[in-house]
């Protein structure tokens, strides 16, 4: 399958063989792919060798221009024409950016064909959002105890969150990414899920003396999920990420999903990092945090200390276990 990077190649090579009859600076493009409604094109300009990607609409279906995200290494334009029609050109500034930005052009061309012009535009104007955020910390890939949370957080994503409250809520719920101090939100119910090596010690680190404080929570859980970690064998995080995405496909939160997934530091320029390693889960604890159970909160702290990182023994919270279906339980109140 001809993928993006290779039509810029062969227009690229087009326009160099016309070079001898060119007329002035010009731009040639070509549609991004053959769906019926890709409204995304790849073009390249003359003489600049610059690399494109114009998304069609009519001007009134895209956002204010206050709106467009600003994107290190790129520049975004407009092009519009006084019948209605509009481009929005986004073109690549440093040539030593093309294999990121065929990345992001596959990106946008998957999310530009479908819905209404300016459902379409909204999608690519929030997909160049989350690669604004990637961009910024180039360079920076996910840790293998990142790969290891996040593929843990998306696992009770499905089998925790959304088997209880269904896939748009339990997306809708996942916060962690977004900075709150646990990973899931949910009406009155929190849930916190830390995920570690099997053959690591039984601990796990608890972030903030908010992380397990109750307060404003009716319900506060502790989940623990302990994987293998091998190479070429179980679930990659890539996997996991293209299963709630199945998931969420059509839906309301499908996008929400994209940003959350940004926040939490994925990219798919990055996946190929993430293809050989695969997870095999082997333990799941749920905990009810109340009362007696072992932590630090703010009501423990001396005054004018905060922010403390400690470590909880899984050992010691043991008589707080709780069935995973008291926790889905509590995420589905029965109505009065």
């Amino acid at each position: 399958m001809k993928t993006i990077g290779d039509m810029w190649k062969e227009i690229e090579a087009d326009l160099e063989a016309q070079k001898g009859s060119a007329n002035g600076p010009g731009l040639l493009t070509r549609l991004a792919t053959s769906e019926a409604g890709q409204r995304l094109r790849v073009g390249v300009e003359w003489p600049s060798k610059a690399r494109v990607l114009l998304f069609s609409a009519q001007a009134s279906s895209l956002p204010p221009r206050a709106a467009w995200p600003e994107c290190k290494g790129l520049e975004l334009l407009l092009d519009a024409k006084p019948s209605g029609e509009a481009s929005l050109i986004v073109r690549l500034r440093d040539l030593r950016g093309q294999d990121v930005f065929s990345v992001l052009a596959e990106d946008l061309a998957r999310r530009a064909v479908g819905g209404s012009e300016a459902e379409a535009a909204r999608r690519v104007l929030s997909a160049l959002g989350r690669w604004q955020k990637f961009l910024a910390v180039a360079g920076r890939s996910l840790s293998d105890e990142a790969r290891r949370g996040l593929w843990g957080e998306l696992w009770a994503l499905e089998h925790v969150m959304s088997a209880a409250v269904g896939i748009e809520a339990a997306i809708g719920a996942w916060r962690g990414p977004a900075g709150a101090p646990q990973d899931f939100q949910h009406q009155g119910t929190a849930v916190e899920v830390k995920t570690r090596a099997a053959r690591s010690p039984a601990v796990v680190r608890i972030s903030g003396e908010q992380q397990l404080h109750e307060a404003p929570w009716q319900n506060l859980f502790l989940t623990h999920i302990a994987v293998d970690e091998q190479d070429g064998a179980g679930e990659t995080l890539p996997q996991r990420i293209a299963r709630i995405r199945s998931l969420a496909a059509a839906t309301a939160a499908a996008e929400l999903f994209e940003d959350a997934l940004a926040d939490a530091g994925w990219m798919e320029a990055e996946s190929e990092k993430h293809q050989t390693r695969g997870f095999i889960q082997r333990e799941l604890d749920a905990f009810r945090v109340a009362a007696a159970f072992p932590r630090l909160t703010p009501l423990l702290l001396p005054p004018g200390i905060g922010g403390v990182v400690y470590d909880l023994s899984l050992d010691a919270a043991r008589p707080f276990t709780v069935p995973m279906a008291e926790v889905q339980q509590a995420l589905t109140p029965a109505p009065h």
